[in-house]
């Protein structure tokens, strides 16, 4: 069976919902458009539809990608117009590609994300912008994970902090570019970080805003999205 690639949004109220209902939207979605997914056996058949890594409520993106198989050919601007004309506002989709034979899966490929957090510390204090610089520039970040046995640790995050692309502070707040491990060999929270942050710099954010720009697969010391993979 044919799978195609999606891409799309989710921005704007949709960044509330939870990933299940997520999932719920574009099934709803594609039962409207008429698109002819395929579906498993048993007794309690579902989409075939594999999802890329989930996204938190609150945090936006401008990328996400699920595959999805089909039980016969469509042609990829008409899908993305059929879906686009179903999908709650906040949720469109952006591109489609069908997968060679053989392509890996979403999860199999994903390994970094690129994001956007911006917010505004609680009280202003000379020399914010260094403090942020040395925050990323030490060798060791650690934070407290609890593993599936209930046990907590000590995780050193810094290895997981991909690219540090652009630390900016303005009138308006602070804003910060970075790119972390997305994944399951390795994977870093946005929250976690901000979180990491606040304790290591004593600096209490305010109105803190995280986006996700993209997802990537990194090959030869470069970052593609899983549609430019394909190419």
């Amino acid at each position: 069976m044919p799978v195609i690639r999606i891409e799309f949004t989710k921005e704007g109220n949709a960044k509330y919902i939870s990933h299940l209902d997520l999932i719920r939207a574009i099934q709803r979605a594609v039962r409207r458009a008429g698109v002819p997914v395929e579906y498993s056996k048993g007794f309690n058949p579902h989409s075939k539809i594999a999802y890329g890594p989930a996204l938190a409520v609150g945090i936006s993106s401008s990328a996400e990608y699920l595959d999805m198989s089909l039980e016969s050919p469509m042609e990829e601007t008409g899908l993305v117009e059929r879906l686009n004309s179903s999908l709650p506002a906040g949720i469109r989709v952006t591109a489609a590609k069908y997968l060679p034979d053989g392509a890996p899966s979403l999860n199999a490929v994903i390994g970094a994300a690129a994001y956007r957090i911006t917010g505004r510390p609680a009280v202003w204090t000379q020399g914010l912008e260094q403090k942020l610089r040395d925050f990323f520039e030490k060798e060791s970040i650690f934070i407290e994970r609890t593993d599936k046995k209930g046990r907590k640790k000590q995780v050193d995050i810094k290895p997981m902090i991909a690219e540090i692309q652009k630390v900016l502070v303005t009138d308006g707040g602070v804003l910060l570019d970075v790119v972390l491990d997305t994944g399951s060999r390795s994977n870093l929270k946005p929250t976690d970080l901000v979180e990491a942050l606040e304790r290591d710099t004593d600096i209490q954010f305010q109105d803190v805003c995280i986006h996700r720009k993209g997802l990537f697969v990194k090959r030869g010391g470069r970052y593609f999205s899983p549609l430019e993979l394909m190419n």
